[in-house]
């Protein structure tokens, strides 16, 4: 697996539009209620799997791929949910949450990138605005739940079905900075490949801290 590059590239700001295409070409070979049907996802009247995300609904078909809204997408977002349709699996979550770091496992050198590229944005954009956090967090179908430590605020979020994240979010206060965590499903990588994963939860903190699900965004037309 690759190493620090694949991150420190991450296809947020573009470059994806080649490998889009040829997941588009790989989509129109793939039996899409099979696929859907491993990954309990439903089906339209018109055969077109349905992909929740972010708080969009995204239809995935033998066509291609588009927003049920009729809005645009990035090619790194449609890429992505390609990826995770034609994998299939039946795996389902553990219900155990682990850091970055112990999903990544020992082949992937992700060095500091969940501290500095995800949970930095999270921790500034937030403090001493907790209010705030769940008002956004609601929006993205975020919930209160799961273990966290005295004082904080624990919310779940289905980055995609069966994908499941945990932010930990603790408020600044007289004596410590604000801090954040985020942890992730131990069973994510059996439903989605890692370097994936790790920039779906790059457009996932964008959301969340810079409101991106409000932007016009064109770069995919959603047609193959």
């Amino acid at each position: 697996m690759a190493g620090d590059g694949i991150l420190a590239n991450t296809p947020i700001t573009g470059g994806y539009q080649q490998i889009y295409t040829d997941l588009i070409q790989e989509l129109q070979q793939a039996d899409i209620a099979a696929l859907a049907t491993a990954l309990g996802l439903a089906l339209n009247p018109a055969g077109e799997a349905q992909v929740p995300f972010l708080g969009a609904r995204y239809l995935l078909s033998n066509d291609g791929v588009k927003r049920a809204d009729g809005r645009g997408f990035r090619h790194v977002t449609g890429s992505a949910l390609i990826r995770y349709l034609l994998t299939g699996s039946r795996s389902r979550p553990a219900g155990e949450f682990v850091t970055f770091a112990e999903l990544a496992g020992p082949l992937f050198g992700q060095g500091g990138y969940s501290g500095s590229a995800l949970e930095q944005p999270i921790r500034k954009r937030f403090q001493g605005q907790t209010p705030e956090l769940l008002r956004v967090a609601a929006s993205l179908g975020g919930r209160l739940g799961g273990v966290g430590g005295l004082g904080s605020v624990s919310l779940l979020f289905d980055l995609l079905p069966h994908i499941q994240l945990q932010l930990i979010f603790y408020d600044r206060d007289e004596e410590f900075p604000a801090r954040a965590t985020l942890l992730f499903d131990r069973n994510a990588t059996k439903l989605l490949d890692f370097e994936t994963l790790a920039v779906l939860v790059t457009v996932f903190v964008n959301y969340l801290t810079k409101g991106d699900n409000q932007a016009p965004d064109s770069e995919a037309s959603g047609e193959a």
